[in-house]
């Protein structure tokens, strides 16, 4: 009866734990550890540690605690299953019942969910380092660019009036001005890190929006010996975007997709209506080196580049943005033979964002 007593105390426990021989035989182990490892009692007990937590790290370190003549912890964190991170706690018991030899307990707790929280607390902080860093940029170049672009503006009227200019000039001075357009929209395109602005949607027809894109990457594809074909479905309604924050989105895309093809390939774009929700779909393929699986699933994470000179912010904005819009972006990719990266906007936004 009073073994029964002892044994639900015990079960009753949220942390799980084993308690292994000298030989590092499981001897005992409670329900919270059948659950937390997804086996019964039976296929725990009388197996060897590394049967059951197949953890070379684990492993020696209960050897260790074992030969250690201190008591003592040690801590580990592992990953036993994909959706699992256990902390293990490793302590000597010392029995003193007859014909039992030295033995240790491990207390294993799942902390996959605090990790998951760290993790989100880094990324936020990371975001909020890059949105007061954006703002002091926005701030600082801000000014400077207005001034050049009116000072550009006035030379080119005050030129104009007094002489007749090539067309080649005034078409070189037209290109700096919209550079600066270009990049006052890009500033104002980092102040929205900062979380300051409210998003304007408008009526935007993607395929222009596209075409626009690749008339200022043509040059950079036709160096590169790339192939760039697209293909429009017609008819396409208008999507509710902020323009310019899709602009970027697509220039990122494109040039990433032309640094992925040093050696030339084929670039394709696709627009289309997507069948299974009212949003338009760009894909946008091309046939590089691809993206290895390890970091497919960290390509979108702030800071995290795979070039040599990259500042990782590039698809962690293309990310935000597809996000702010109530959209999305995905990417298949194999190694050697290319990537394809996948937009999907909505047509309808709520205007009262």
């Amino acid at each position: 009866m009073k073994k029964q007593f002892y044994e639900s105390i015990i079960n009753s426990i949220p942390y799980a734990f084993l308690v292994l021989s000298d030989k590092l035989i499981v001897m005992y182990c409670n329900r919270s550890c059948e659950i937390l490892l997804s086996k019964t009692k039976n296929e725990i007990l009388g197996r060897n540690l590394s049967e059951i937590i197949p953890n070379r790290e684990l492993q020696n370190q209960a050897q260790s605690v074992l030969q250690d003549n201190v008591t003592k912890s040690v801590e580990i964190h592992f990953d036993i299953e994909e959706s699992k991170i256990l902390k293990a706690v490793i302590t000597t018991l010392r029995a003193e019942v007859q014909n039992v030899n030295a033995s240790c307990l491990i207390t294993l707790e799942d902390i996959n969910e605090r990790v998951r929280l760290e993790e989100q607390l880094v990324q936020s902080e990371k975001l909020a380092g890059m949105g007061l860093l954006a703002a002091t940029i926005a701030h600082e170049l801000g000014n400077p660019l207005s001034i050049m672009s009116s000072t550009l503006q006035y030379i080119r009227d005050a030129i104009t009036n007094q002489t007749i200019l090539p067309p080649a000039i005034i078409e070189a001075i037209d290109t700096i001005m919209d550079s600066i357009k270009r990049m006052h929209e890009l500033l104002r395109s980092l102040s929205g890190f900062t979380g300051s602005q409210r998003p304007r949607f408008e009526p935007t027809n993607l395929c222009r929006v596209i075409s626009q894109m690749l008339a200022f990457i043509h040059k950079e594809a036709k160096t590169h010996n790339i192939n760039v074909y697209h293909q429009f479905d017609d008819n396409l309604p208008d999507c509710y975007v902020i323009s310019r924050e899709i602009k970027q989105i697509f220039l990122n895309l494109l040039k990433n997709a032309i640094e992925a093809m040093p050696n030339g390939g084929d670039l394709r774009i696709k627009v289309y209506h997507a069948e299974d929700k009212d949003a338009i779909c760009v894909d946008i393929t091309d046939t590089g080196h691809g993206i290895s699986e390890s970091d497919l699933h960290l390509i979108f994470r702030p800071f995290y580049s795979t070039k040599t000179d990259g500042t990782g912010l590039g698809l962690s904005f293309c990310r935000r943005v597809a996000d702010e819009h109530g959209g999305e972006i995905k990417v298949k990719s194999e190694l050697g033979k290319g990537s394809t990266f996948s937009v999907n906007l909505p047509i309808k936004q709520d205007l009262n964002l």
